[in-house]
């Protein structure tokens, strides 16, 4: 039986000198492994998938077990995110927040409106960091996290240029009126703006989306916030986020 579907190459390895199996991840959301015969020669009809993170519309064929990939086209080339090594490194900071929350015979398609959502942003000139936090964000709960950024938890204000405090004891923001010692233990300074930036993007639905236009150093400030709750909360490290880091 042939199949179509728009996916997104997430995982390859090599299966013989000359082939590879791939997975996709779909527009569904469903995990698809592919045989691709002839991927590592030279003059493939498959060579494209070797170019950076794409959409393609992969037609396959599939009677039982795996399936074989029988061509390959184009959807969204993504060509900034694709010739830029730093927007390359963001974007494959947002794959990997994506592929290890991935479950085998588990549809999500959320995930895969967000990895578009997120490369598109990327492509059309959103602040870098400031997506890969839109994504973490959004990502945190499939990760046994929780992001909360609304309420004091002493008092319940809801005053965002009050809250310069997020608390580990408390779990959620501390309000200036209730810190004192007992309150700050465990807690760390973090700007009312990146607060708010947090609890908006914890928020608002993925395609109401258009842009993540804030400063560099907000963007930032944003991503190390969202990297701090995430080793807080998950134990989960990102080679991406190293590989950032790192230069």
């Amino acid at each position: 039986m042939i199949y179509q579907q728009k996916g997104v190459m997430i995982r390859q390895t090599n299966y013989s000198e000359s082939s590879r199996i791939i997975t996709i991840l779909t527009e569904e959301g469903r995990q698809v492994p592919l045989m691709v015969r002839g991927f590592n020669k030279t003059n493939s009809p498959f060579i494209v998938l070797r170019q950076g993170i794409k959409e393609f519309l992969f037609t396959y064929s599939r009677f039982r077990g795996m399936g074989t990939l029988n061509e390959v086209d184009e959807v969204l080339s993504f060509k900034k995110v694709n010739g830029d090594f730093d927007i390359y490194s963001h974007a494959s900071y947002v794959l990997e927040l994506i592929i290890r929350a991935l479950e085998e015979d588990v549809l999500q398609e959320s995930f895969y409106r967000l990895l578009i959502k997120s490369l598109t942003l990327l492509e059309e000139g959103s602040q870098p960091a400031g997506v890969v936090a839109f994504c973490a964000i959004k990502m945190l709960p499939y990760y046994g996290g929780e992001m909360n950024v609304t309420e004091c938890a002493i008092c319940g204000s809801r005053d965002y240029s009050e809250f310069h405090n997020y608390s580990f004891k408390y779990h959620s923001v501390i309000c200036a009126g209730c810190m004192d010692d007992e309150a700050g233990e465990r807690s760390v300074p973090i700007s009312s703006r990146v607060l708010y930036l947090a609890g908006f993007l914890k928020h608002v639905a993925v395609g109401n989306v258009d842009s993540i236009s804030i400063t560099e150093e907000n963007a930032g400030k944003l991503l190390k916030f969202a990297e701090l709750i995430y080793d807080e909360y998950t134990g989960v490290y990102f080679k991406s986020r190293r590989l950032l880091q790192s230069y």
